[in-house]
């Protein structure tokens, strides 16, 4: 008989540094079987890519997230301005890098206008052994995976885009 699955909530705190810190004005959604993964970018007047970040989003993370993302989105309301269409550069196999698998998503806003995306990812083992413990005061502090820095339109949008299927 399959054992019956249950959820305890864990306390994350902010990680004290992110592997990556960047900026965006772009970005592109790539939903596969089973993952989505995200693309930003940032892209001068002349088109030229300046930096990009991409990341992977598993099924069940984006579940887990899906009701606290969307209440956030229909409290700050809908973007007021169109992000525009950006196809990002493809991955090389040559690349050595990997997708970061992202675990947790923190948002915030401000002045109206600015916006910043924070990745973070971390260790269900760790998770179900403070979950054990039971103790409410127990935090699990991420890894901060990455500090994304946008306008608050791109922000709404990233958002829109990511429960799209």
């Amino acid at each position: 008989m399959p054992k019956k699955s249950s959820t305890q909530s864990v306390n994350l705190r902010h990680p004290a540094q992110y592997y990556h810190s960047c900026m965006a004005n772009r970005f592109a959604i790539d939903h596969g079987e089973g993952f989505t993964v995200a693309y930003f970018g940032l892209v001068n007047k002349s088109g030229f890519l300046l930096d990009r970040l991409t990341c992977l989003f598993p099924e069940y993370t984006l579940q887990s997230l899906k009701e606290n993302l969307v209440q956030y989105s229909d409290k700050a309301g809908p973007p007021q301005k169109q992000t525009p269409a950006w196809t990002p550069p493809t991955f090389q196999s040559s690349d050595l890098s990997t997708l970061p698998v992202i675990d947790f998503v923190h948002l915030c806003h401000w002045d109206d206008a600015y916006a910043e995306i924070c990745f973070w990812s971390y260790s269900r083992a760790s998770a179900a052994e403070v979950a054990a413990i039971g103790k409410k005061s127990d935090f699990i502090t991420p890894w901060g995976i990455a500090l994304l820095r946008c306008d608050l339109d791109l922000q709404l949008a990233f958002l829109g885009k990511l429960y799209e299927s």
